[in-house]
């Protein structure tokens, strides 16, 4: 079900990003532009992913968004 929102998605020309932790979202995940298993996900869906998270719940996401845009910006002021 997960991969067929995400395929659907991009078929779109959407950019989609898919958290998961089971082996049924292995392949939503690696179908995604960015997989993100969270903290407890089995080895499947870790080996799917793009990112792993470290830490519990889906918070961290936020963060590391806000963390890499200012990063980003650092970057782009210095060039």
């Amino acid at each position: 079900h997960k991969y067929e929102i995400v395929r659907k998605l991009q078929e779109r020309k959407h950019i989609c990003g898919m958290t998961g932790d089971g082996v049924n979202d292995a392949p939503a995940l690696k179908k995604a532009d960015i997989g993100i298993a969270v903290a407890d996900a089995t080895d499947a869906a870790r080996g799917a992913s793009d990112i792993v998270l470290t830490e519990p719940g889906l918070s961290v996401i936020v963060s590391a968004v806000l963390t890499s845009r200012a990063i980003f910006q650092r970057m782009k002021n210095y060039t």
